[in-house]
């Protein structure tokens, strides 16, 4: 028969917590994912396909490794068309090729780009609305609690002089 461990049990590594943390953030942070802040509802329920096409563009598009990764393939396009020894030069110095591409990939990011920041504009001032919609509930319960405690403090106050009157 196995004796049980008296040992503590390990603890998860800093890096193992890093990555658990980041994979659930990421799923949370899904556009498929249930969304239960009535702004983000409203921003994902209502949102077409382009729209929601949009944002994952512009978050790629926005993304640090989409920024590295265009700067590495920039890298290894004028290294091949200026010092290369071996290779055919599709695309010489002054680069027109490469200045067609930059400017169709810009032709379409722009819009794009803008598209999104609408979205988040109008998401912004829906969570906006929501806050001062929740702001003036909770006013109304403030202002409710408040007549409450004036209601008590009279009868409070009114007890105490029956009270006194008796007393006396």
């Amino acid at each position: 028969m196995a004796q049980p461990s008296t040992q503590a049990p390990v603890s998860l590594s800093a890096d193992h917590k890093a990555r658990v943390v980041h994979r659930l953030r990421r799923v949370h942070r899904e556009p498929g994912t249930d969304h239960k802040h009535p702004a983000n509802q409203a921003h994902y329920e209502e949102s077409t396909f382009g729209e929601r096409l949009a944002d994952r563009v512009a978050a790629v598009i926005g993304s640090w490794p989409f920024i590295i990764g265009q700067s590495v393939l920039m890298v290894v396009w004028v290294y091949f068309n200026v010092w290369a020894i071996f290779i055919h030069h599709w695309d010489p110095y002054p680069f027109i090729l490469l200045n067609l591409v930059l400017s169709f990939q810009a032709t379409y990011a722009g819009p794009i780009v803008l598209l999104a920041g609408n979205r988040q504009s109008q998401k912004d001032r829906i969570t906006l609305e929501h806050a001062a919609d929740e702001s003036d509930k909770g006013e109304q319960h403030i202002t409710k609690i408040l007549i409450e405690i004036k209601k008590n403090t009279a009868l409070t106050l009114q007890i105490l002089r029956e009270l006194e009157a008796e007393e006396g």
